[in-house]
Protein backbone atom coordinates (compact mmCIF):
# COMPACT_ATOMS: atom_id res chain seq x y z
CA UNK A 1 0.00 0.00 0.00
CA UNK A 2 2.67 2.50 0.35
CA UNK A 3 3.83 1.60 -2.56
CA UNK A 4 0.31 2.61 -4.39
CA UNK A 5 0.04 5.50 -2.39
CA UNK A 6 3.75 6.39 -3.51
CA UNK A 7 2.35 6.43 -7.21
CA UNK A 8 -0.97 7.69 -6.77
CA UNK A 9 0.80 10.72 -5.36
CA UNK A 10 3.18 10.69 -8.40
CA UNK A 11 0.57 10.87 -10.35
CA UNK A 12 -1.66 13.40 -9.43
CA UNK A 13 1.19 16.01 -8.96
CA UNK A 14 1.67 15.73 -12.46
CA UNK A 15 -1.81 15.50 -14.11
CA UNK A 16 -3.07 18.36 -11.29
CA UNK A 17 -1.10 21.17 -13.22
CA UNK A 18 -2.33 19.73 -15.99
CA UNK A 19 -6.20 20.36 -15.01
CA UNK A 20 -7.15 16.48 -14.18
CA UNK A 21 -8.03 15.64 -11.13
CA UNK A 22 -8.71 12.12 -8.74
CA UNK A 23 -12.03 10.96 -7.94
CA UNK A 24 -12.11 9.13 -4.32
CA UNK A 25 -12.60 5.65 -6.60
CA UNK A 26 -9.24 6.26 -7.95
CA UNK A 27 -10.41 7.34 -11.32
CA UNK A 28 -8.83 10.25 -12.64
CA UNK A 29 -10.93 13.15 -14.81
CA UNK A 30 -8.64 13.93 -17.67
CA UNK A 31 -10.15 16.25 -20.89
CA UNK A 32 -13.41 15.53 -19.30
CA UNK A 33 -13.22 11.91 -19.37
CA UNK A 34 -13.24 9.46 -16.61
CA UNK A 35 -10.18 7.41 -17.18
CA UNK A 36 -9.83 4.38 -13.92
CA UNK A 37 -6.60 2.74 -13.03
CA UNK A 38 -6.48 -0.54 -11.31
CA UNK A 39 -3.74 -1.99 -9.10
CA UNK A 40 -2.69 -5.69 -8.57
CA UNK A 41 -0.44 -7.29 -6.76
CA UNK A 42 1.10 -10.56 -8.09
CA UNK A 43 1.36 -13.92 -6.02
CA UNK A 44 3.85 -17.00 -5.99
CA UNK A 45 2.84 -20.33 -5.79
CA UNK A 46 5.29 -22.20 -3.38
CA UNK A 47 4.71 -25.80 -2.19
CA UNK A 48 2.65 -25.94 0.95
CA UNK A 49 3.68 -26.79 4.44
CA UNK A 50 1.59 -28.69 6.37
CA UNK A 51 0.59 -27.22 9.72
CA UNK A 52 0.52 -29.22 13.30
CA UNK A 53 -3.67 -29.76 12.62
CA UNK A 54 -3.19 -31.02 8.80
CA UNK A 55 -0.88 -34.01 10.16
CA UNK A 56 -3.05 -34.85 12.69
CA UNK A 57 -5.60 -35.56 10.06
CA UNK A 58 -3.41 -36.98 8.09
CA UNK A 59 -2.51 -39.41 10.73
CA UNK A 60 -6.18 -39.94 11.76
CA UNK A 61 -6.36 -40.76 8.35
CA UNK A 62 -3.92 -44.03 8.14
CA UNK A 63 -5.26 -44.71 11.39
CA UNK A 64 -8.98 -45.01 9.91
CA UNK A 65 -8.01 -46.43 6.67
CA UNK A 66 -6.61 -49.45 8.34
CA UNK A 67 -10.19 -50.33 10.77
CA UNK A 68 -12.69 -48.97 7.80
CA UNK A 69 -12.79 -49.09 4.15
CA UNK A 70 -14.71 -45.68 4.09
CA UNK A 71 -11.79 -43.15 5.28
CA UNK A 72 -12.27 -40.48 4.04
CA UNK A 73 -8.64 -38.17 2.78
CA UNK A 74 -8.35 -35.12 4.11
CA UNK A 75 -8.47 -32.09 1.77
CA UNK A 76 -4.74 -30.23 1.95
CA UNK A 77 -3.61 -28.14 -0.95
CA UNK A 78 -0.65 -28.89 -2.20
CA UNK A 79 0.45 -25.07 -3.12
CA UNK A 80 0.40 -21.93 -1.03
CA UNK A 81 -0.11 -18.47 -3.71
CA UNK A 82 1.77 -15.36 -1.24
CA UNK A 83 1.68 -12.09 -2.57
CA UNK A 84 5.02 -11.64 -3.15
CA UNK A 85 5.26 -7.22 -3.67
CA UNK A 86 5.27 -7.08 -7.59
CA UNK A 87 2.62 -4.91 -8.58
CA UNK A 88 0.58 -3.97 -11.59
CA UNK A 89 -1.47 -1.15 -12.66
CA UNK A 90 -3.87 -1.85 -15.64
CA UNK A 91 -5.00 1.73 -17.51
CA UNK A 92 -9.03 1.04 -17.87
CA UNK A 93 -9.07 -2.50 -18.74
CA UNK A 94 -7.10 -1.84 -21.49
CA UNK A 95 -3.20 -1.89 -20.57
CA UNK A 96 -0.95 -3.47 -17.77
CA UNK A 97 2.03 -2.31 -16.59
CA UNK A 98 4.20 -4.94 -14.31
CA UNK A 99 6.91 -5.25 -11.97
CA UNK A 100 9.85 -6.83 -13.27
CA UNK A 101 13.38 -7.74 -13.58
CA UNK A 102 14.56 -4.85 -15.79
CA UNK A 103 12.14 -2.08 -13.97
CA UNK A 104 9.77 -1.36 -11.61
CA UNK A 105 6.28 0.13 -12.05
CA UNK A 106 7.82 3.98 -10.97
CA UNK A 107 9.87 3.92 -13.46
CA UNK A 108 7.21 3.95 -16.42
CA UNK A 109 5.13 6.64 -14.89
CA UNK A 110 5.85 8.74 -18.03
CA UNK A 111 4.20 5.79 -20.35
CA UNK A 112 1.27 5.63 -18.14
CA UNK A 113 0.15 9.09 -18.18
CA UNK A 114 1.44 8.84 -21.93
CA UNK A 115 -1.60 5.78 -22.11
CA UNK A 116 -3.93 7.71 -19.86
CA UNK A 117 -4.41 10.54 -22.54
CA UNK A 118 -4.40 8.28 -25.41
CA UNK A 119 -7.44 5.89 -23.33
CA UNK A 120 -9.52 10.09 -23.27
CA UNK A 121 -9.12 10.15 -27.32
CA UNK A 122 -10.42 6.36 -27.24
CA UNK A 123 -13.05 7.20 -24.85
CA UNK A 124 -14.56 10.58 -26.37
CA UNK A 125 -14.83 8.79 -29.89
CA UNK A 126 -16.85 5.72 -27.96
CA UNK A 127 -18.79 8.35 -25.85
CA UNK A 128 -19.37 10.47 -29.41
CA UNK A 129 -20.26 7.29 -31.47
CA UNK A 130 -22.60 6.58 -28.53
CA UNK A 131 -24.05 10.11 -28.25
CA UNK A 132 -24.95 10.14 -31.99
CA UNK A 133 -26.16 6.81 -31.95
CA UNK A 134 -28.68 8.30 -28.95
CA UNK A 135 -29.22 11.15 -31.15
CA UNK A 136 -30.02 8.79 -34.27
CA UNK A 137 -32.34 6.60 -32.45
CA UNK A 138 -34.63 9.31 -30.68
CA UNK A 139 -34.70 10.84 -34.13
CA UNK A 140 -35.88 7.84 -35.48
CA UNK A 141 -38.36 7.80 -32.69
CA UNK A 142 -39.46 11.29 -33.23
CA UNK A 143 -40.03 10.35 -37.18
CA UNK A 144 -41.81 7.51 -36.13
CA UNK A 145 -44.34 8.79 -33.37
CA UNK A 146 -44.25 12.12 -35.88
CA UNK A 147 -45.75 9.42 -38.53
CA UNK A 148 -48.01 7.56 -35.84
CA UNK A 149 -49.90 10.83 -35.09
CA UNK A 150 -50.10 12.14 -38.82
CA UNK A 151 -51.48 8.10 -40.16
CA UNK A 152 -53.88 8.76 -37.15
CA UNK A 153 -54.80 12.03 -38.31
CA UNK A 154 -55.42 10.84 -41.91
CA UNK A 155 -57.13 7.33 -40.70
CA UNK A 156 -59.84 10.43 -39.02
CA UNK A 157 -59.37 12.42 -41.72
CA UNK A 158 -60.69 9.64 -44.08
CA UNK A 159 -63.32 7.93 -41.82
CA UNK A 160 -64.82 11.67 -41.31
CA UNK A 161 -65.09 12.39 -45.13
CA UNK A 162 -66.76 9.02 -45.65
CA UNK A 163 -69.29 9.86 -43.16
CA UNK A 164 -69.62 13.11 -44.59
CA UNK A 165 -70.43 11.30 -48.02
CA UNK A 166 -72.80 8.96 -46.37
CA UNK A 167 -74.99 12.21 -45.13
CA UNK A 168 -74.80 13.19 -48.82
CA UNK A 169 -75.73 10.30 -50.06
CA UNK A 170 -78.64 9.78 -48.38
CA UNK A 171 -79.41 13.71 -48.71
CA UNK A 172 -79.14 13.13 -52.43
CA UNK A 173 -81.48 9.58 -52.50
CA UNK A 174 -84.28 11.87 -50.36
CA UNK A 175 -83.93 14.41 -52.64
CA UNK A 176 -84.46 12.02 -55.95
CA UNK A 177 -87.55 10.71 -54.49
CA UNK A 178 -88.85 14.21 -53.68
CA UNK A 179 -88.28 14.75 -57.06
CA UNK A 180 -90.30 11.34 -58.39
CA UNK A 181 -92.90 12.32 -55.84
CA UNK A 182 -93.52 16.17 -57.52
CA UNK A 183 -93.56 14.61 -60.71
CA UNK A 184 -95.82 11.59 -60.48
CA UNK A 185 -97.92 12.62 -56.99
CA UNK A 186 -100.59 14.78 -56.35
CA UNK A 187 -100.35 17.86 -55.70
CA UNK A 188 -102.86 18.46 -53.08
CA UNK A 189 -102.19 20.35 -49.70
CA UNK A 190 -100.74 17.39 -47.47
CA UNK A 191 -98.46 16.31 -50.61
CA UNK A 192 -97.05 19.88 -50.52
CA UNK A 193 -96.93 20.16 -46.80
CA UNK A 194 -94.99 16.54 -47.38
CA UNK A 195 -92.58 17.33 -50.03
CA UNK A 196 -91.65 20.63 -47.86
CA UNK A 197 -90.71 18.65 -44.70
CA UNK A 198 -89.03 15.84 -46.94
CA UNK A 199 -86.21 18.94 -48.50
CA UNK A 200 -86.10 20.34 -45.01
CA UNK A 201 -85.18 16.76 -44.11
CA UNK A 202 -83.13 16.58 -47.36
CA UNK A 203 -81.30 19.74 -46.37
CA UNK A 204 -80.81 18.67 -42.29
CA UNK A 205 -78.90 15.39 -44.07
CA UNK A 206 -76.84 17.12 -46.38
CA UNK A 207 -73.67 17.87 -44.57
CA UNK A 208 -72.98 20.72 -47.29
CA UNK A 209 -76.26 23.18 -45.57
CA UNK A 210 -76.31 21.26 -42.01
CA UNK A 211 -79.60 23.22 -41.50
CA UNK A 212 -80.78 22.62 -37.91
CA UNK A 213 -84.19 20.43 -37.40
CA UNK A 214 -86.64 21.96 -35.01
CA UNK A 215 -86.94 18.43 -33.59
CA UNK A 216 -84.03 16.47 -34.23
CA UNK A 217 -81.27 19.74 -33.71
CA UNK A 218 -77.49 19.83 -35.63
CA UNK A 219 -76.88 16.65 -37.21
CA UNK A 220 -73.08 16.07 -36.53
CA UNK A 221 -71.83 14.82 -39.97
CA UNK A 222 -68.58 13.80 -38.44
CA UNK A 223 -69.74 10.93 -36.95
CA UNK A 224 -70.39 7.08 -37.90
CA UNK A 225 -73.80 5.70 -39.02
CA UNK A 226 -74.12 4.37 -35.90
CA UNK A 227 -74.09 7.08 -33.50
CA UNK A 228 -75.83 9.07 -35.37
CA UNK A 229 -78.51 6.29 -36.01
CA UNK A 230 -82.41 8.16 -34.84
CA UNK A 231 -83.85 6.29 -32.34
CA UNK A 232 -87.06 6.96 -30.76
CA UNK A 233 -87.09 9.24 -27.38
CA UNK A 234 -88.74 8.46 -24.29
CA UNK A 235 -91.58 10.63 -22.57
CA UNK A 236 -89.04 12.18 -19.81
CA UNK A 237 -86.65 12.69 -22.26
CA UNK A 238 -89.48 14.47 -24.98
CA UNK A 239 -90.96 16.70 -21.88
CA UNK A 240 -86.90 17.58 -20.48
CA UNK A 241 -85.88 18.95 -24.33
CA UNK A 242 -89.62 21.09 -24.07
Amino acid sequence: MPRVFRILDSLIHVMEPLGCTLNDDLKFIIRDEIVSIQFSEAKDEIKHINTKEENLQLLKYEEDRKRYSYASKPKIRKYDHVYNGRLSITVHNTRTYRDCKSYQIEERLGDILIQMYETTDVLCKEREAREEAMRKRKEEERLKEERRKRYNAEVERTVTLNNLAEDYDRASKIRSYISAVEVIGNKDEETLDWIKWAKNKADWYDPAIARDDEFLGKRVHEKNKEEKELKPSGYSWYNNRD
